[in-house]
Order: C-alpha cells, then sequence, then structure tokens
C-alpha cells in the first residue's frame, strides 16, 4: 500500500524551495541507491579514485570491483552511496561521459558530480605487515576504523533487522573459519592513522565502531577496555590531549562512558536508538533490547552529556524502517510525530538526534520492503533541524564534510 501519491525530485525542490536541491538529490540517492555505467566503473577503477579491497559498505554483497569513496555533489555534499548490483529497483545512474561524471534519471541528466580521491595511505602496510586499507576506509575529511569485527547479536539472531553494515565481515569470518582476525591490533591502527595524517589538510575527524560485544565482568566492560586501547594509541599521533573523533557504540553505564572520556582523547559519543517507538525498538533491534532495552540506551546518552558536555552526545535512527512491515507505522504523520517527539526528548537533553536513510538490503531481514517517500525524508530533516537549533544544538561532529549519511545535518548548513 503506497504511504501517498509520491512527488518526485522537481516537484519537491519547487515545493520546498528553502531546501537546497542539492540536499533533497542526496536523500533519493541515498533512498534509491546509484548505479554505474561501464565507463564509470573503469574510471573509477584508476588510481586517482580506487577504494579499497576490502569494506564494510556494501550490504552484504561481494564486490567486483572495489568501488571508490563517498559521492561529492558541487557544493561539496558527500553522499555514502553504494552502486552495489541488484540491490536497488530504481537507481540513479552515474555515467561518465567527455572526462566527467553526471548523476543521471532514466537517461536525463541532472548535475555533474565527482568521487572522493584515493588518500595516500591506501596501498601501504604496516610494520606487522598488515594492509593500512583494510585497518581505516576513507571519506572526504574522516577515517572510519572498525576495531573489532564481529557482531555478537549473530550469535542468537538478534541482529537489528535493518543492519547490513558488519554482513561483508560476517562472510569473511565464515569462510576462514578459525584464521578470522576478530580484532585489529591497536599499533597497526596507530601506525595507518600515522600515516593518514601525513596528508596535509585530508582528514579531520577519527570515526570508530565495530560489531557489539556484551561479554566482561560488567557487560560491555571487554569491548570499552579494547576501545580504550586503541584511542589511547591514536592519541598518540597527537599532541593535544584531546582529538577529533567519535565513537559509535552500544548504550554503556556512566561509569563505563567516564572512562572512555577520562583515560582517552575521544571527543564525542554516539551511542543510536535506531528506532524511536518503544515496540518497533523492541522488534527491529532485539539486541538491544536484550542488552538492556530502549530505557537504557535513552539513559546512556543523556547521562553521557553530563561527561561529553551538551552537543557532543549523538544518537542515529533510521528514518524510514518505521514503516517496516508487518509492525510498520501506517502514515507518514505518524512516523513525523514520533520522530519529533524524539527529536525534542533528546535536544532539550542535550543530545543531537540524527537521521540516517533508511536502505533494504538484500542481505537484511527487511530485504525488499516498500521505503516511505521521498517528501517524508524532506519532511523530516526539516522538522529535525528546526528542533535543534532551538535548543542551540548543531552536528558539528557529523556535518557535511565529517560524515555524509545525514541529510539533516546538511541541512544545518543554512544555520
Amino acid at each position: 500500500m503506497k504511504l501517498n501519491n509520491e512527488l518526485g525530485l522537481d516537484a519537491l525542490v519547487e515545493k520546498y524551495s528553502d531546501v537546497p536541491k542539492s540536499v533533497i538529490l542526496k536523500l533519493d540517492l541515498q533512498r534509491r541507491g546509484i548505479a554505474f555505467t561501464d565507463a564509470t566503473t573503469e574510471e573509477t577503477y584508476t588510481p586517482y579514485y580506487r577504494g579499497p579491497a576490502q569494506t564494510a559498505f556494501s550490504g552484504g554483497t561481494k564486490l567486483e570491483r572495489p568501488f571508490p569513496g563517498p559521492l561529492l555533489l558541487r557544493d561539496g555534499t558527500s553522499v555514502l552511496a553504494s552502486p552495489v548490483k541488484n540491490q536497488f529497483s530504481d537507481p540513479y545512474t552515474i555515467d561518465f561521459v567527455d572526462g566527467k561524471f553526471y548523476v543521471t534519471d532514466k537517461g536525463k541528466r541532472l548535475d555533474e558530480v565527482d568521487f572522493t580521491p584515493r588518500p595516500d595511505f591506501y596501498g601501504k602496510v604496516t610494520s606487522r605487515g598488515v594492509p593500512m586499507e583494510s585497518i581505516a576506509w576513507s571519506r572526504p575529511q574522516r577515517l572510519d576504523i572498525i576495531p573489532y569485527r564481529y557482531c555478537h547479536y549473530w550469535d542468537t539472531k538478534d541482529q537489528c533487522k535493518f543492519c547490513a553494515f558488519f554482513t561483508d565481515l560476517k562472510q569473511q569470518k565464515q569462510a576462514a573459519g578459525d584464521n578470522y582476525e576478530k580484532i585489529i591490533h591497536p599499533e597497526d591502527i596507530y601506525e595507518t592513522v600515522q600515516e593518514a595524517l601525513k596528508e596535509p589538510g585530508r582528514y579531520s575527524q577519527i570515526n570508530l565502531t565495530a560489531g557489539t560485544d556484551y561479554s566482561g565482568e560488567v557487560p560491555f566492560d571487554k569491548e570499552v577496555t579494547r576501545y580504550i586501547e586503541v584511542l589511547q594509541a591514536i592519541g598518540r599521533n597527537f599532541r593535544t590531549r584531546r582529538f577529533p573523533s567519535q565513537l559509535i557504540a552500544p548504550a554503556y553505564t556512566k561509569q563505563q562512558v567516564k572512562r572512555l572520556h577520562d583515560e582517552t582523547g575521544l571527543s564525542s559519543y554516539c551511542p543510536d536508538i535506531e528506532v524511536w517507538d518503544k515496540e518497533l525498538f523492541k522488534w527491529i533491534c532485539s539486541g538491544k533490547e536484550k542488552w538492556f532495552g530502549r530505557d537504557y540506551w535513552i539513559k546512556s546518552a543523556l547521562d553521557a552529556v553530563e561527561i561529553f558536555g551538551k552537543g557532543n552526545v549523538y544518537t542515529n535512527f533510521v528514518a524510514g524502517v518505521e514503516f517496516a512491515k508487518p509492525q510498520s507505522f501506517t502514515s507518514i504523520e505518524q512516523a513525523l510525530d514520533s520522530n519529533f517527539e524524539a527529536c525534542e526528548y533528546f535536544a532539550k537533553n542535550g543530545v543531537v538526534y540524527l537521521s540516517l536513510v533508511w536502505t533494504p538490503w538484500k542481505s537484511t531481514a527487511l530485504a525488499g520492503q516498500e521505503q516511505p517517500p521521498l517528501e517524508y525524508y524532506v519532511r523530516l530533516i526539516k522538522g529535525l533541524v528546526e528542533i535543534r537549533k532551538h535548543y542551540g544544538l548543531a552536528s558539528d561532529n557529523d556535518d557535511f564534510k565529517h560524515c555524509g549519511n545525514h541529510g539533516d545535518s546538511d541541512l544545518e548548513r543554512l544555520n
């Protein structure tokens, strides 16, 4: 059942003239996905663009060729969208003609685009012989590092129903068996960051995330200690005590969060709520419900503000997954009300609530489900930005330069 009569890109650009076309286009590129022509595939495999041999961003699909870093629109907006074959029913096409890349839709050329250049550290190895491009992945101005490459929610089939982020790593573990290296050595991470920082002006933030590991005398203690070791290793590359960084991780106790803050140079903490509605949270995030429920995840974010300060604690939600069947919302208004309620609640407590566009990857439990129309996302990001502005919040750690995943933080540029 269609949620409403869907308006296309041009109609929405005209209807919402206060939202830049680039932001609306970005939302739809993430929503519908992208596909490469043969010419684009060849050009992005050249040394200037070629991506890493390994990635966690391909929706669980084995890559025939590594794809490049995020797409770049002409105003500098970055778009984290993967050209994975046979994943999308109606993708935009990225074509390469006369030395330029263009985003096209059903043969109509919409705009010129580019890709993030290949960083200098790709192709190099650490002193232990580990390829650096397997340690860190590059966005336009951000390094992504995954220190622990297994999610224990898999063990009880409690992984989040929308999540394909670690699917590639799970497949690698299955193929390698006992030889699979789940843990990345802190020294390899230190050397990779050291090498990446030799490229002047390239990076302005380091982002850490990993699969969930709830082991320890106190649940998550082992994971927290691992992150501390990694962050301390990264910190050796900086002269200042604290460095631009974000940790996307589970909800921790106040004591665990304080350890992360006090023992490392971490500057931002982000326990993702994923979905605000209580019943949807239980169904979509069964692992998070088990360890230890929605209220615990919310409290962890609020407690962290006392430690990291207002505006330095984030939580992301997967916009659109509210419509996943069979337990979905039935109207756009219902979904907007739910997310605006969440944004208001977090914002008044100093937490930045950010949206991510849902992709029903084929490797997930929600494969093939219908996404909400583009207008839902446009209305959503407008409302989120207005609420955060009212409470004096801005998503500095997840803006257009640092992430590329959030249409609402892109819209904040107008502020």
